[in-house]
């Protein structure tokens, strides 16, 4: 049997320039792909590293715009009061509460009673709920009033708010572990203090 000669080569058209037609008019050559999405590419080189920068700037923002994190405080000797954002706080005062009556706090914990005095002035001045926190390993707990039974009154604010002016005192619970002893440290952290807060050392 004779195995057939393979059919000759064809020839390579790949970098040929497109034959004339009959009129003498050759096809347009077909595009790359880079060339027909030239424009999408630039735009994504662009975009990317503005999409990166945009992102990172609202997590930074978040944390640290107009102080949106506190991150400075501002220590406030023992039986001292101390002025910030035009009002004055303290000197702070409280302890643990021994009359439990009608109240519902956990077995295994206790109740800490705080009063920060505030003088807002006449302008008044708005905070954040204090925090309590252990300087010995950073446990932080915030106040339980409604857990534990306690309405809310205006006579015992636990918090400031800008439209109360002059003195008040904010009172503020908080159920802490048994073997959280302290000391503590309460936080108040004014609004308009930046990346500022208050900080007074507590020892039931």
């Amino acid at each position: 049997m004779t195995i057939p000669p393979p059919p000759p080569a064809q020839p390579s058209t790949e970098n040929e320039t497109p034959a004339a037609d009959d009129e003498g008019v050759r096809p347009a050559r077909k595009r790359s792909w880079w060339r027909n999405n030239l424009v999408a590419l630039v735009a994504l080189a662009v975009l990317l590293p503005a999409t990166a920068a945009t992102v990172g700037y609202q997590e930074w923002y978040q944390y640290f715009g107009f102080g949106a994190r506190a991150v400075t405080p501002v220590m406030v000797p023992d039986d001292e009061s101390v002025e910030l954002v035009g009002a004055t706080w303290g000197p702070l005062r409280g302890g643990e509460v021994q009359d439990l009556s009608g109240l519902d706090v956990p077995d295994g914990t206790r109740l800490l009673g705080v009063v920060v005095p505030v003088d807002a002035s006449t302008e008044g001045v708005a905070c954040e709920t204090p925090k309590l926190v252990e300087q010995s390993t950073g446990r932080e707990w915030r106040p339980v009033r409604l857990a534990i039974g306690l309405l809310s009154s205006s006579d015992e604010p636990e918090t400031c708010l800008s439209t109360e002016s002059g003195e008040y005192e904010m009172i503020v619970p908080f159920v802490v572990p048994d073997d959280a002893d302290g000391p503590f440290w309460v936080d108040v952290r004014p609004y308009d203090a930046g990346g500022a807060f208050l900080r007074f050392s507590f020892e039931p």
